[in-house]
């Protein structure tokens, strides 16, 4: 399970740059930044949600109740700059810290890994335990810091919400054209 810690902060989202994207009269967009912001929070998060990846870099919580492989274990979001700590939890709630020299951040733009240090295994989670690994994600801290076809898929998802704001009933299901072609190189392709 995948939690994120803190969403990213209102001031690297590109509110001018959606209201300038939807052809908002000057002095209109300042009024609406509220929607927008929303309107944008919603569209990274759908683009994330397509792609398995974390547009703005933040902190982010997986759990894992048992290793797939005990050699490494891929995480569920990618660009992965960083592993922060991993701690194991027993049935009982008590806890210890993994030491970080026994594991190590396999990058890799789609799948990265948590793999044990020097080739050995991950540490063993406890029966009925849980381990808690808290990750750095995403292409960086500020909206340039991301790929510019994924910033443009963003914005129009965003004018996509922004124009149905109003339509109660059956709206469209579809994405924007342009959107899947603009993330299509990002998506890991599954067999």
């Amino acid at each position: 399970m995948l939690t994120e810690l803190a969403p990213p902060p209102a001031e690297a989202l590109p509110i001018d740059i959606l209201a300038n994207h939807l052809r908002m009269p000057s002095g209109f967009a300042g009024g609406q930044d509220e929607g927008l912001e929303l309107y944008l929070r919603a569209a990274i998060a759908s683009i994330e949600g397509m792609t398995g990846k974390a547009l703005l870099s933040r902190r982010f919580q997986w759990k894992v109740t048992r290793w797939r492989n005990a050699c490494g274990q891929t995480v569920p979001i990618a660009p992965v700059s960083f592993i922060a700590s991993v701690t194991l939890v027993g049935k009982t709630g008590d806890w210890s810290s993994v030491d970080p020299a026994r594991y190590a951040l396999q990058i890799d733009a789609f799948a990265p890994k948590l793999v044990g240090a020097g080739g050995g295994d991950l540490p063993a989670i406890p029966d009925d335990g849980v381990a808690e690994i808290e990750i750095e994600a995403g292409y960086g801290p500020t909206w340039e810091s991301i790929p510019a076809d994924l910033r443009q898929a963003v914005l129009l998802l965003a004018a996509q919400f922004h124009e149905q704001r109003h339509i109660s009933m059956q709206p469209s299901a579809t994405t924007p054209f342009g959107v899947s072609q603009l993330i299509a190189k990002h998506r890991q392709v599954r067999l």
